[in-house]
């Protein structure tokens, strides 16, 4: 994947350069199948910076993993190519492609020539959500306290509550003050019915909010009606943080709940531009869709939800609940014990296990 053709005299050759480019980007699909082919395109020496993220880093080879290449298909756009003699310089657009949802990364690099192959020198790049600028922010003086947040929201994002409010309380021991380190047992609370830890998790979410920013009040506040009207709450959070993945979800499920979907689809579907690697987004619009009796549309998103987060309980008792209500019981039913697998303290799928197999007879039977 890596070979050229015969350069001329005067260094690389610009037709030989695209089609490197080319054929490295668009191979990048299959998991197992995509590693060789991607490799071949790079070596240690090759550096790479993500927008928004690390700093410089060589590639390291043993790091490359299967699961990055899960997309159904990949495109790369060529916006302008330069030939400096030895050492190319391209830019352009990838286009991913899944389950029919489309996003894309804008990209800069540096091509060179190394024992008869092509090779990426410098790779830059920027996905819609590392250009993000209008945030929510939260901060701690804890130093690795900020890092293991992004851990925790992260996790939430996923639907993995369970796995969020450990690191919660991680957290919530390094940084007692820090008012997002509420938000994975918040979520733990909700996942598992408990009421009295929710509320206790939200009201000292909020008082501690109040000294950090007015957008992590209003967003913490949006989850009770005893601060007010919650979608009130919710607008002002989105309004203060709109390219936020936690206003723009907050948002979306509040409107849901006032059983207005279709502001609701519209915030869902500019989010999953923005963070597309987000399953929590698309199990969202899964059930909007299933709200809507848009089940083709909705098995769409499980599906994209389960691509993203195969690793997480909730996602597989998502695509159960689909399946229930297609009243598919086998396949709700596998489901539902994948789940168990992936977390044996998911309760909500042992409990749906239970209502299938011994269903509450009918009214006046």
């Amino acid at each position: 994947m890596g070979s050229c053709s015969q350069n001329d005299s005067n260094g690389l050759n610009e037709a030989d350069v695209v089609a490197f480019v080319t054929t490295h980007i668009e191979s990048q699909v299959g998991y197992e199948a995509a590693l060789e082919p991607y490799k071949s395109g790079l070596s240690e020496e090759t550096k790479v910076f993500v927008a928004g993220r690390n700093a410089v880093n060589n590639v390291s080879m043993e790091s490359i993993d299967p699961e990055w290449f899960y997309e159904d298909s990949v495109r790369v756009e060529i916006l302008d190519t330069r030939v400096y003699g030895s050492s190319a310089s391209i830019m352009g657009k990838v286009h991913f492609y899944n389950f029919g949802f489309h996003s894309e990364r804008s990209f800069h690099g540096t091509v060179v020539e190394e024992e008869g192959r092509l090779r990426w020198d410098r790779w830059f790049h920027a996905e819609n959500g590392n250009l993000a600028r209008n945030v929510m922010k939260f901060d701690s003086d804890v130093e690795g306290a900020k890092d293991l947040a992004n851990q925790m929201l992260y996790r939430s994002l996923q639907g993995d509550f369970n796995g969020a409010g450990a690191l919660s309380d991680s957290l919530l021991l390094m940084d007692p003050e820090m008012a997002m380190a509420h938000s994975g047992s918040m979520w733990r609370a909700w996942a598992n019915g408990d009421q009295e830890a929710w509320d206790a998790n939200v009201d000292q979410a909020v008082a501690k909010s109040e000294k950090e920013s007015a957008a992590l009040n209003y967003y913490f506040k949006s989850h009770s009606g005893r601060y007010g009207d919650r979608l009130e709450n919710a607008l002002k959070a989105h309004m203060l943080a709109s390219d936020s993945p936690l206003t723009q979800t907050n948002l979306a499920w509040v409107l849901m709940g006032s059983e207005d979907f279709e502001s609701a689809r519209t915030i869902l579907e500019q989010a999953s531009e923005r963070w597309s690697a987000i399953g929590g987004i698309y199990n969202m619009m899964g059930y909007l869709n299933m709200r809507q009796d848009k089940m083709e549309e909705a098995k769409t998103c499980f599906s994209m939800y389960l691509r993203l987060a195969g690793d997480v309980a909730n996602a597989h008792d998502s695509m159960g609940d689909f399946y229930r209500a297609q009243g598919q019981k086998d396949e709700a039913i596998a489901c539902y014990q994948k789940a168990l697998e992936l977390d044996a303290t998911f309760t909500a799928s042992q409990r749906k296990i239970d209502e299938l197999n011994n269903p509450a007879p009918e009214e006046g039977a």
